[in-house]
């Protein structure tokens, strides 16, 4: 990547106002302008084009607003305003649907069921609007016919700063377009059966279950490069900004198209609490999508609003400033969406809170622009329960980690951290597995989970065990045990509990000389149909096996533990203290002294640690409560230690955002630091004495 910094490389801090047609003639670009910069935001994104053009557009088939004043250019208006005050505007396109117009006089560019009938959105929304249907993505609209031409012309005519596609994605469709590209493809024709599709609620994108896994992907990266080329042969300086996705995603070829990123961390509360999305989830999204080197942060879309059918009011308050926060502490670039702009907006609250998160974000942007994350694991990635389960326990311990997808899984990148965790399901094929006996050899340490022995043969002389696996049924009514040399993983929460509740399906292998069993499998006491009558038959028939569900080996100057379960499921699923605490125990065994973050275990407490210079920087979250978080409970005591560079001593420690005096004192090579009162968010900036400095 160039090292020349664009405006797109800087702290940025963006508001999408979702427009609305009918509100078009409320607008005051010079009002808006300043609203911006009032609520903290540097960058504004807006609608332009695609499903409505908001400019007297020339293309044929781009649907203009019929909302837009006669004989004013309001886009332009609002691009001057915005640079008047300092504030980037990113154009937003829609190309993903196109009105009644559109197909009636070319419905080869829609989207078509299997019996060929159009995919209609929106078909019974009240009020007099005319119909949407989906544009197919291998179709002319998205792209020569339609996209390309409006995407010249605006860079032609308006001073943008930057493009954002919304919904890019991909939709199972059975054009002529589709099934033509499927065949070229593959050699076989596409899928046509409507029994086969699925539906996915929250965006309205269906998808064909026995389509080839490459071709929604395949079609999105053709898409996307015949628009990254025609709008980079206008103006190269002009960011183009795409999606990714948490679980599933390759961000290499995400910037193959794309100059920027960013993800929606969604707090939809009007799936129900039992629904609500993990607390991690605006911070772990960030992680990952700070994982390609040399790019420029990722932005973090926080959705003002509890959901799309309650889009005209706000989060509970507490609930949205910990969801915001999170995207800062992440190390990502905020990106409020909100439906409107100020004097449309009815629900005040929402404005107020992403003021406040903003110029929170403005206090520390200068010390986090180009900081590190100052990790002590490597948790590889693939978007699993299991490595979810690993994230929980990680986030919810404050342990220090970061994450790689499978094809980052390399020497170099795994030589950088003294843990490595691997997930039950972690896909184990491109060399993956000498790459881990290397890394050990060297000096690392792993944590591997592997329920069966597809994923433990092929790296079981590195872990220990006999190639002789077999995966029992789906255990219930059983426990993990500790065994004596299983003593360090006890910690002080297990001092008085030999027993932990165990399930799932469970690997049996035997331990080769010199590997160690640290716990042992208590079998089922009883079929599940039975564990509670009568209490008279609930004795354990068998108190104690030679079965292992831990054991370590040293190899080589590393060492590896592996777990014969699935933990990460078990947490995600359950949610037990038990599970946490043991998973976090597990990590501090095997980081030993090379740990170099540590807190007690406060659930609903996130801690992120970025280093740059002299500065060490701790970003505290507090969502403590029951969610959805109805208050901000402060946390009072919140008390973490650090272990600084070798001869290094700390000189100064502050609290920046409640400019609160922090307490800490330094013994030898380790500083501990308490905060006295935390809100839902606070950094702790430690700054190092310079070297030789008295």
């Amino acid at each position: 990547m160039t090292e020349k910094k664009y405006w797109w490389h800087g702290p940025l801090r963006v508001l999408q106002t979702n427009l609305q047609v009918m509100d078009t003639l409320k607008m005051d670009p010079e009002k808006i302008a300043c609203e911006i910069v009032e609520m903290g935001g540097n960058v504004l994104v807006t609608n332009v084009g695609g499903i409505y053009a908001w400019y007297e557009s020339r293309v044929k088939y781009h649907h203009i607003n019929e909302w837009l004043p006669k004989g004013r250019d309001l886009l332009k208006e609002l691009i001057d305003a915005c640079h008047r005050h300092g504030v980037k505007l990113v154009a937003r396109f829609d190309f993903s649907k196109a009105d009644d117009l559109a197909y009636q006089n070319h419905p080869e560019w829609f989207v078509r069921e299997p019996d060929m009938s159009p995919r209609v959105f929106g078909a019974m929304r009240p009020g007099a609007w005319s119909n949407l249907y989906l544009t197919c993505i291998n179709a002319g609209y998205r792209n020569n016919e339609v996209a390309v031409p409006v995407l010249e012309e605006v860079i032609d005519r308006y001073d943008i700063d930057g493009i954002f596609f919304n919904a890019p994605n991909y939709e199972y469709c059975c054009c002529e377009a589709c099934k033509r590209k499927y065949r070229e493809l593959y050699g076989k024709e596409l899928p046509m059966d409507s029994s086969a599709v699925e539906q996915n609620t929250t965006y309205a994108i269906k998808q064909a279950r026995g389509l080839e896994p490459g071709f929604a992907s395949h079609c999105v990266r053709d898409n996307m490069e015949g628009i990254y080329r025609a709008v980079k042969a206008k103006r190269v300086d002009l960011p183009l900004i795409l999606y990714y996705n948490l679980h599933r995603d390759n961000l290499d070829e995400r910037y193959a198209t794309a100059d920027m990123i960013c993800t929606e961390s969604q707090d939809v509360l009007s799936r129900g609490w039992r629904d609500l999305p993990p607390l991690w989830h605006p911070v772990l999204s960030m992680k990952f999508g700070s994982s390609a080197p040399g790019r420029p942060a990722p932005f973090g879309i926080i959705h003002s609003c509890p959901g799309m059918d309650w889009r005209h009011t706000g989060l509970p308050t507490a609930e949205y400033l910990f969801w915001m926060s999170g995207v800062a502490a992440g190390g990502g670039s905020i990106w409020h969406s909100i439906t409107g702009f100020c004097d449309t907006i009815s629900d005040k609250r929402l404005l107020k809170a992403l003021t406040e998160v903003n110029h929170k974000i403005a206090k520390i942007e200068g010390d986090m622009d180009s900081a590190s994350p100052r990790s002590d694991a490597l948790l590889l990635w693939d978007g699993g329960k299991s490595a979810e389960g690993w994230a929980d326990i990680l986030m919810n311990n404050q342990l220090q980690f970061d994450l790689a997808a499978p094809y980052q899984v390399t020497r170099e990148r795994l030589a950088g951290y003294p843990l490595v965790i691997v997930p039950e399901g972690f896909p184990l094929e491109n060399g993956r597995p000498k790459v881990l006996e290397e890394y050990v050899s060297k000096g690392g340490r792993l944590i591997f989970e592997g329920a069966d022995g597809e994923q433990l043969a092929p790296v079981a002389g590195l872990l220990g065990i006999s190639e002789s696996i077999s995966a029992s049924e789906s255990l219930t009514a059983c426990y993990w045990q500790f065994e004596p040399e299983g003593a360090p993983l006890r910690g002080e929460e297990f001092q008085e509990t030999p027993l932990l509740p165990h399930r799932g399906r469970t690997a049996y292998c035997k331990p080769l000389p010199g590997t160690a069993i640290l716990a042992t499998l208590v079998p089922p006491f009883a079929p599940l149909n039975s564990v509670g009558a009568p209490p008279e038959r609930a004795s354990m028939l068998v108190e104690h096996t030679e079965l292992p569900l831990c054991l370590y080996r040293q190899e080589g100057k590393g060492a590896a533990l592996t777990l014969t379960f699935m933990l990460g499921r078990l947490m995600g699923e359950f949610r037990l203290a038990e599970h946490s605490r043991l998973g976090r125990n597990l990590v501090r065994f095997m980081l030993g002294e090379k740990q170099t973050f540590d807190m007690k275990p406060v659930n609903g407490l996130e801690a992120v640690c970025y280093e740059k210079g002299r500065d060490i920087l701790v970003h505290l979250l507090n969502g403590v409560g029951q969610r959805p978080l109805m208050d901000t409970i402060e946390y009072h005591g919140a008390k973490f230690s650090v272990r600084l560079p070798k001869g290094s001593r700390a000189e100064e420690v502050e609290l920046k955002l409640s400019g609160e005096e922090p307490l800490w004192k330094q013994e030898g090579e380790r500083l501990t630091v308490e905060v006295p009162r935390l809100s839902y968010w606070d950094m702790v900036k430690i700054t190092l004495a310079k070297r030789g400095a008295e």
